[in-house]
């Protein structure tokens, strides 16, 4: 394996599209090393204090880095990797950051710190002495703090929590292009009072299953991975949110793969959030809403949910879903149990299998409308909707109820609509 000298650092960054005139510097001209051996932190370090009086480029050409301690990008200022767009996790390619600082201390600094405008680019993240099969605590491997800071082009190999929008006032947060295989928590979003933007974030254990020489897993580490997550990962937590859009995310073997709660932090609240062209894929549950903002709530459009979404007692604002599919068996049975006093819309939805002996829509309280649904199901499944005594009332309109015709039981005493469904 060959890496690249100092003496062309300068023609890697022009290779990767990065400034190189005054305003850009190298890491490799503050001493780092980038053996996999050397720590390197001193060097990171020292490029950007000396980027942050004019926000500069701090260029990270190809190479492994150790880095025993932590970063902090100044305001402004961006540190730079070779990648120039999605990657897997290579470990002999690109710019390879080797994460020490933090083992069992998960309320430690975190392993790279971002402030206002400052970006993260273009790098690879792993941590050596992680094991799947001797899970350890990790702070987050991303905080952020302040307005408009960006993770770009990133992929974490086997962060234990992967990139914390919340834990600090924030605005206008930017992740995009980000890859990870996280342990206990991908995505954290809070006290974000401006439009946070998260685009094509994937977090699935390929990221570290894909992990080459010399830090390749055995099988016995990819099996125990694959019991792990499913038990402790939660994908995104949404908290206090004022907007956030999400667009081409994606979480699998989660236990939760999206959770939307109240938060009691200093600038804390409730989520309100756009939700397209995503997806929850095996796991436990897809989606768990335990409140939403009551005047804006959450939308899912054109997304895909393996399996099952529920909503909890306390919520008040509107859970919509448009254009989204439902299939896989969900833990509780049914694809989606509906609680609390909020509304719940369901348009041009698909429901493909849920557990022959509980209905696919449990509502228990609220009010719930379905319109333009098809319910595939199953011969053997018992009913399609189930309304409890607590809902308040019902449109259930223009759906396709296969196997017969449509199973629906009403013990609501509020207004229930059932009209112009079919049965084949």
């Amino acid at each position: 394996m060959t890496w690249f000298p100092r003496a062309a650092a300068a023609t890697l960054a022009l290779a990767a599209g990065i400034s190189t005139g005054a305003t850009a510097m190298s890491v490799m001209d503050f001493g780092a090393a980038a053996d996999g051996a050397t720590d390197d932190t001193g060097a990171f370090r020292k490029a950007l204090e000396g980027a942050a009086d004019t926000g500069a480029v701090v260029n990270v050409p190809p190479g492994r880095y150790a880095i025993r301690g932590t970063l902090t990008i100044p305001p402004a200022v961006a540190l730079a990797g070779s990648w120039l767009g999605p990657h897997t996790s290579h470990m002999e390619q690109g710019s390879v950051l080797l994460a020490y600082s933090g083992r069992d201390d998960e309320e430690g600094a975190p392993f790279i710190s971002l402030q206002t405008s400052s970006t993260l680019r273009g790098v690879t993240i792993y941590y050596p002495e992680q094991k799947a099969t001797d899970v350890r605590p990790y702070p987050w491997t991303i905080q952020g703090r302040g307005q408009h800071y960006n993770v770009i082009d990133v992929t974490i190999a086997n962060a234990y929590n992967g990139i914390d929008c919340g834990t600090h006032h924030n605005e206008g947060h930017h992740l995009r292009n980000v890859h990870m295989c996280a342990l206990r928590r991908g995505v954290l979003i809070d006290q974000c009072t401006d439009i946070g933007r998260v685009e094509n974030v994937h977090i699935h254990n390929v990221y570290w299953w894909r992990v080459g020489p010399p830090y390749a897993p055995t099988r016995e580490e990819t099996d125990a991975l694959q019991r792990y997550t499913p038990q402790h990962l939660e994908g995104f937590i949404i908290g206090r949110t004022d907007w956030e859009y999400m667009s081409g995310c994606f979480v699998i073997w989660a236990k939760v793969g999206m959770r939307f709660v109240k938060t009691s932090t200093r600038v804390g609240g409730l989520p309100n959030a756009v939700i397209t062209q995503s997806g929850s894929d095996i796991g436990p549950l897809a989606v768990k809403v335990e409140q939403v903002q009551q005047h804006a709530g959450i939308a899912f459009e054109n997304c895909q949910l393996m399996s099952g979404l529920e909503i909890g007692p306390e919520n008040k604002g509107p859970v919509k879903l448009s254009n989204c599919g439902f299939w896989g068996a969900a833990e509780g049975g049914s694809q989606m149990v509906a609680s609390g006093s909020g509304t719940v819309f369901l348009s041009t939805c698909h429901f493909h299998e849920w557990a022959p002996e509980k209905p696919c829509i449990l509502a228990n309280a609220g009010a719930l409308i379905v319109q333009g649904c098809d319910f595939m199901g199953s011969p053997e499944a018992t009913e399609h909707i189930h309304l409890g005594p607590r809902v308040e009332s019902a449109a259930i309109v223009g759906n396709r109820f296969r196997h017969g015709g449509g199973r629906i039981t009403n013990d609501s005493k509020g207004d229930v609509q059932i009209v112009g469904n079919v049965g084949r």
